[in-house]
């Protein structure tokens, strides 16, 4: 049953004339009477009674007016759920970002394209895996991390690369817990919040990070994760002092809940936006333009 079938017969049923029925369905009347016998004749049931004027259903059609209303309606929706749907797959833009990017900068990105009229899907996932999505194809773009004394992105001569911001790896530790914090110190421990070898982090944090600290405190592993967002809020809830980008502990030392040592060391990075090295178009070729323009502004 096709949903225009279904709505020549509310047309006759909602009318109760060929002549007004066909005008709503902007046919002639001579084609719209031919369209009725096709529906009755592959329906194999008759349904318009034509011995009077005005034309009516016959009383097997006239009782499911009513459902043939709602299945008609149902039809509609589904139909423009369909065609919802593929225009948001056409204009879909699927970004990945590591795991404090996506919490903390990614809005501000997503707030950049709005203008664009994008379905974007976000993902997460440490830098490699970033990496690996894009060169994979399974995302567009990729935000990710970088510091000037690391090794280069893997891979990084398939990517076309861009600048986005600068930004932070800092030390954050519970303000409610420093005297915690401070016996630790006079024990000459130092407990902190680490990153497995094998992530982004782990990596920094054990060229960069931890030789700094090593001729003053002993380094005591409390608990190990690579999630960033997890390691904020271990340092939360004093766990240890854990080393996470500025802009995603910003919030909580504006509201007292977090101290960064001055004593500690800090890196250095970069925020970048990370697109295979070839000509693109469609949804994330607007995005990459819009990326570089922002580098512009």
């Amino acid at each position: 049953m096709r949903l225009e079938w279904l709505e020549d017969i509310l047309a006759v049923a909602d009318l109760g004339s060929l002549k007004a029925a066909s005008d709503r369905r902007h046919v002639s009347q001579p084609a719209f009477s031919r369209r009725l016998r096709i529906i009755e004749e592959t329906i194999g049931a008759a349904l318009f009674d034509r011995s009077g004027r005005p034309v009516k259903l016959l009383p097997n059609a006239a009782e499911q007016v009513e459902r043939i209303r709602a299945l008609s309606g149902e039809l509609r929706d589904l139909q423009a759920a369909l065609q919802e749907g593929e225009r948001a797959v056409s204009r879909r833009l699927v970004l990945v970002g590591q795991h404090a990017i996506t919490t903390a900068t990614a809005p501000t990105v997503v707030e950049r394209l709005a203008g664009l009229n994008l379905n974007i899907r976000l993902r997460s996932a440490n830098r490699d895996e970033c990496l690996a999505l894009l060169i994979t194809r399974q995302v567009d773009l990729a935000l990710v991390y970088d510091v000037a004394e690391h090794d280069p992105l893997p891979g990084i001569e398939f990517f076309d690369v861009a600048p986005i911001g600068s930004e932070h790896l800092i030390p954050v530790f519970a303000s409610s817990k420093i005297d915690r914090l401070n016996e630790e110190f006079r024990k000459g421990e130092i407990p902190v919040v680490a990153y497995p070898e094998d992530v982004f982090f782990g990596d920094v944090q054990r060229r960069l990070v931890f030789p700094g600290i090593a001729n003053i405190a002993r380094i005591r592993t409390r608990l190990e994760t690579a999630l960033t967002p997890a390691a904020l809020q271990f340092a939360l809830t004093g766990v240890g002092i854990a080393w996470v980008p500025r802009s995603l502990a910003q919030p909580e030392i504006k509201r007292g809940a977090l101290i960064a040592p001055d004593t500690l060391p800090k890196v250095a990075m970069q925020l970048l936006a990370v697109k295979l090295g070839e000509r693109t178009t469609g949804p994330s070729g607007e995005a990459w333009t819009k990326i570089v323009q922002w580098l512009r502004d």
